[in-house]
């Protein structure tokens, strides 16, 4: 499988356990979350493409709860997962680029326009690795050209 925002967003999650806090509105997730504008008009349109039951936030995603059951839509920073199908993500989200996702069998995610996670946020420009020393050539015999130990007596040519 290629990498998708979903496995690089794994690659150094921890597994903590998180509080559930309930979201009253969409507006309200998207402040919580500092969803740019650009997701939040994709995030929008699924949402209300889904019989949502409620909203309910965690560390560092919300999810769309629905109603009736079934698996939650999960809005992550840069993607949402969650959707029962491929054709399920294109029906909610629209024709924009979606993946199977690892979340359970069947199941598909959407990237999000903006991708906040991985925009560089530093503006100083990086120092340059400093250059390390130039390794030491070990010392030789000059009779037999052998790697000369420690104590720098030839083992080789004074027996």
């Amino acid at each position: 499988m290629t990498e998708t925002p979903e496995t690089a967003d794994l690659v150094g999650a921890r597994k903590i356990r998180e509080r559930a806090t309930p979201l009253a509105t969409l507006d309200e997730a998207f402040q919580r979350y500092r969803t740019p504008f650009a997701n939040q008009q994709l995030i929008r349109r699924i949402v209300e493409n889904t019989d949502a039951s409620d909203l309910v936030g965690y560390g560092s995603y919300f999810r769309v709860n629905r109603r009736g059951g079934g698996p939650a839509l999960e809005v992550h920073v840069g993607y949402t997962t969650g959707f029962r199908s491929e054709e399920d993500a294109i029906r909610r989200a629209g024709n924009v680029e979606r993946w199977p996702s690892r979340r359970f069998h069947g199941a598909w995610g959407v990237t999000h326009p903006e991708d906040r996670v991985r925009t560089p946020t530093r503006t100083a420009p990086r120092r340059p690795a400093r250059p390390s020393a130039p390794e030491k050539p070990e010392p030789v015999c000059m009779t037999c050209f052998m790697v000369l130990p420690a104590t720098g007596i030839c083992a080789t040519c004074d027996e």
